[in-house]
Formats: C-alpha cells, structure tokens, sequence
C-alpha cells in the first residue's frame, strides 16, 4: 500500500514538474521574440536590403534576404533571389522564428521551391523566417 501512494505521488510530482518546464519554455520563448522586431515594410520589389535600425536602444543592422528555397538543413538554408546564382546561404538555428503561410512551423517543415523572407540580425543566424505564397 505504501509503495503505490508513493509511485503515485511522484508520478504527479514528475507531471509537474514536466509541466512548469513547459510554461518555462514557451514563456521563454515569448519573451525573446517580443525582443525581435518584425519584418520591416520595405516598399517595392527587393530581394536583399540591409537596413540600420535601434533595437532597445542599441544600433544594430537588419539584413533581409527574400527568394526561392534551393537548399536547406538543420544549420542553414539557400536562397535564390531574383538577382539570380549564386544562391545566399542564410544561417538558421533552434531560435528562428519560423511561420509558413502565417502559421508557426519549425525549420524541419521547410521545403524546395518555397518563397521564403529572412531577417538577420548583425549577420547572425536569421531570427525571423517567414514563408510566403
């Protein structure tokens, strides 16, 4: 009797702990991206353009790159811009904010051909990439 009052109080204890980490991790993820500023509406049609911005009171450059998926992987995507070869190699990591179609996604739901925006930050890895039809 005592052995499964006690498996059953640590099976709660572990749901709630795996729980708190959760919220942990989506309010994380929340408050870096409130940090992120969005894609700037930039008028006409561009494919690169590198943009000096301030970002909490820090001067930072913006590098937005915009065409067809070529290539990608965990670490990086290709991009074909209406420019033309050689394709732009854009760095990706856990913390891209990916949305396809407006929906969020993660990097592994990308795909060849699609229209993609990216948005870096000071030449890091892109913190905004945005799939487009």
């Amino acid at each position: 009797m005592i052995a499964r009052v006690h498996s059953e109080s640590v099976r709660k204890l572990a749901l709630m702990v795996a729980l708190l980490a959760t919220f942990a991790a989506v309010a994380a993820t929340a408050a870096s991206a409130a940090k992120i500023p969005p894609f700037p509406k930039i008028p006409g049609n561009w494919s690169h353009a590198e943009i000096n911005v301030t970002i909490n009171g820090e001067p930072h450059t913006l590098i937005l790159d915009r065409g067809r998926i070529v290539q990608m992987s965990a670490t990086q995507i290709s991009i074909l811009e209406r420019t033309g070869p050689p394709a732009v190699v854009v760095p990706v990591n856990s913390r891209t904010i990916v949305r396809i179609y407006g929906y969020p996604a993660t990097i592994y739901m990308l795909r060849r051909l699609m229209y993609a925006w990216t948005m870096r930050i000071d030449g890091g890895p892109a913190v905004r990439l945005r799939v487009v039809r």
